[in-house]
């Protein structure tokens, strides 16, 4: 394996950084808001119960996207895309830059 040539050093967060018992900021909220978005398209009996406007925690968002990302991810196994037989040409009816560049 060959070293990199450079090498940035990430320091551990302290012990303290995070508290579960923390109430959840906005991002958080609004990736809870889009994820529970997703899972209406999950079977019923694949949604989860949770009430995503009464998470108020960061555990408590960390269990909710865990499950959800969970069942998401299982349900993209299952469907994976058939291969195409016709892959569209990566050409392109514009003339690059160095045939402009000619001109």
């Amino acid at each position: 394996m060959t070293q990199h040539k450079y090498v940035v050093s990430v320091p551990k967060p302290h012990s303290s950084a995070y508290n579960p018992d923390r109430p959840i900021s906005d991002l958080v909220r609004n990736q809870i808001l889009h994820l529970s978005v997703a899972e209406r398209s999950l079977e019923k009996r694949h949604q989860s119960p949770v009430d995503v406007h009464a998470i108020k925690t960061e555990r408590q968002a960390s269990e909710y996207i865990h499950h959800l990302t969970k069942k998401l991810h299982g349900r993209a196994k299952q469907s994976k895309p058939s291969k195409k037989t016709n892959p569209r040409s990566k050409k392109s009816g514009r003339k690059s830059r160095e045939a402009k560049r000619k001109d």
